[in-house]
Order: structure tokens, then C-alpha cells, then sequence
């Protein structure tokens, strides 16, 4: 199975936060195929990661720093371990090629599904990768793939 997921998909499996069983349990049920995984997603995801820090460490007591960075730590390594797995297939894909499908996705969709350019892409590169399946946790960009002729199954709402 050909799968590609958004990195609002990956971060759950990564970080503990609203969605991630949800993620999980779906991640398992299609028997935990490998997931593209391209530096568009390594550069969403990590710098997620560390966003998060950042604002617990903002709003959270100074007495939270160990914990924070824990957390944190545990991210990485969750991901490290995915990556080492082959979990995650880290592939690349023609940019060029990914964002004229991305344009033509948003001349084809942009106004009556109101996805964001960065959703397109998503799309796009799974498109572009031949996919057969694409996790997200977003409802527009599961409509632009289940338009595409993609798998798109939908998640429960993480909020």
C-alpha cells in the first residue's frame, strides 16, 4: 500500500496530544504501512516539535522545563524510531512537478473547498507519489483527496 499522510497525521503518532489514538488505531488497521515521508514533512514536523516547547515553556511554571523537554526528547525519538523502522520511507518528489499539480488542484477545488496552499501540496506530492491512501486529520484536505480518487479515510475530530 502506497500511504502518505499529512504531518498533522505524523505528529500525533509522534507526540501525545488529541487524535494521537485515533491516529494510531487507523495507523493499525491498515496494518502500519510505510508512509511516505519527505523533508517537506521532516521540516513540519520537527519544527512542530519544538513550537510546542516553545509555548509550554512560555505558559507553563519554570518547574515544567524537565518535563517539557522530555516530552520533547520522546518526540525525537519516536520519530527516529518510525524512521529506523521504515515506518516512515523518506522518498522525494519533483517540487516543481508537485506545486503545477498543487496550482492545478487549487484552480480545480480552491474556492468550493477552501483548502490551504499548504493542503494542496500535501495532496499534490501524494498524488505525484502515486498514492493510494492519505491520513489526515483535516476534513477540506480529505475531501480534495477522496476528489483525487485517493483513500482518504476520516478521522474523528482530535478537538
Amino acid at each position: 500500500m502506497r500511504a502518505y499522510a499529512d504531518s498533522s497525521f505524523l505528529l500525533r503518532l509522534v507526540c501525545a496530544e488529541p487524535g494521537t489514538e485515533a491516529a494510531i488505531s487507523e495507523y493499525r488497521r491498515l496494518n502500519r504501512p510505510g508512509v511516505f515521508y519527505l523533508t517537506l514533512h521532516a521540516l513540519e514536523v520537527e519544527n512542530a516539535i519544538r513550537q510546542r516547547a516553545f509555548h509550554e515553556r512560555r505558559v507553563r511554571p519554570s518547574n515544567e522545563r524537565a518535563r517539557i523537554k522530555r516530552e520533547r526528547d520522546s518526540a525525537f525519538s519516536r520519530l527516529g524510531q518510525l524512521q529506523r523502522r521504515r515506518a516512515l520511507i523518506e522518498v522525494s518528489v519533483d517540487v516543481d512537478r508537485a506545486m503545477d499539480r498543487a496550482r492545478e488542484l487549487s484552480r480545480s477545488h480552491g474556492e468550493s473547498l477552501g483548502v490551504r496552499a499548504i493542503d494542496l501540496l500535501h495532496v499534490a506530492c501524494a498524488l505525484t507519489l502515486h498514492s493510494e491512501v492519505f491520513l489526515s486529520f483535516d476534513s477540506r484536505q480529505l475531501q480534495l483527496a477522496k476528489a483525487q480518487g485517493l483513500d482518504a479515510p476520516s478521522l474523528a475530530s482530535p478537538e
